[in-house]
């Protein structure tokens, strides 16, 4: 009796294991990603100690439509300079135009910055929702990994401290071998199966992932509404070509950064209906929302705020050549 016990023991711990490997190699296999410590995606370029813009800059005001202004106020602001100090007709109308080209190219640079920083606030709105529920699943992650090795610690104890009561011999029992060596079999493999069901809980809850598109969704052609459609000019700016890159746009550049990231597993093919479903919750999936999803939408999402924002890096440099600090 004792020995078919050990034998059915032994094989269910075998199976577990085998069942661990096959686990551990799926995920080896799916890891399809390969750097390891990724860089910027791009660079502004700008450097504030010229004089002249620098080329995505100009690129920027061409978007725009900004260029002309800035043409404009160069000439005007030489043509007042000469004509300082005169009371002529044509030079107040000089500085009426200037004053008036200065208010235009302001409007427009602080209109592009209040729609880059429209962006952005819906993007940490988003953040905000998945970082909470981020920290309830890891919690309650947590604490189930802590139960599990809390009556693992426990058990094992106990199950050696009966193994080795039932070897000590008695004068009308001289020895328990066999029973103590079954319990000692089950006490060492408590711990073992105990932790195989820990690491498996450890990848925390999975439950059938919203649908409530985000900030993401426009990036993969899926559908939008007016919370999370993006400003043109905004959205110009991610689809264009860089005017120092390798002829991809940002947004191309974005989502090859993010398929190519060893850090986000979980994205490994950008035309992957399922992992896009989930990623920029527009379809409902079973067991789509879990701690790597989640993880993920926000690495993803503060990544795409980063890149929304060296707009803002690009305004500054307008507005120095606005305010005559910088020729276009």
């Amino acid at each position: 009796m004792s020995v078919s016990i050990l034998r059915g023991l032994v094989a269910f711990s075998l199976s577990l294991s085998l069942m661990g490997a096959s686990s551990s190699a799926v995920a080896l296999a799916s890891t399809a990603n390969t750097v390891e410590v990724p860089q910027q995606i791009l660079k502004s370029g700008i450097n504030l100690s010229t004089s002249t813009l620098c080329p995505n800059s100009q690129q920027l005001a061409d978007q725009l439509n900004l260029t002309p202004l800035l043409t404009r106020i160069q000439e005007l602001r030489a043509l007042t300079a000469q004509q300082r100090g005169q009371n002529t007709l044509e030079s107040l109308s000089n500085r009426v135009a200037l004053q008036e080209t200065l208010d235009q190219a302001r409007a427009i640079i602080f209109q592009t910055a209040m729609e880059a920083d429209f962006v952005s606030a819906e993007v940490q709105a988003e953040q905000n929702v998945y970082a909470e529920v981020l920290a309830s699943y890891q919690a309650s992650r947590d604490k189930m990994v802590a139960g599990v090795n809390a009556v693992s610690f426990i058990t094992n104890g106990l199950l050696w401290a009966v193994s080795c009561g039932l070897a000590i011999p008695t004068y009308k029992y001289p020895g328990y071998s066999v029973q103590s060596g079954v319990t000692g079999v089950i006490a060492g493999m408590v711990p073992s199966l105990a932790s195989m069901y820990a690491l498996k809980a450890y990848s925390g809850k999975k439950r059938t992932s919203e649908k409530e598109p985000n900030m993401l969704a426009k990036l993969f052609d899926y559908p939008t509404n007016s919370e999370i459609e993006y400003p043109a000019s905004v959205w110009k700016f991610l689809t264009s070509v860089p005017a120092e890159g390798g002829g991809k746009t940002r947004k191309e550049e974005l989502i090859e950064r993010w398929v190519s990231d060893k850090n986000i597993p979980s994205f490994t093919d950008s035309k992957a209906k399922k992992q896009l479903d989930i990623l920029t919750a527009s379809e409902a999936r079973k067991k789509g929302l879990s701690i790597d999803s989640l993880n993920t939408r926000i690495v993803m999402l503060e990544q795409l705020d980063g890149e929304v924002g060296k707009m803002k890096r690009l305004l500054l440099e307008l507005a120095m050549a606005v305010n005559g600090i910088k020729q276009i």
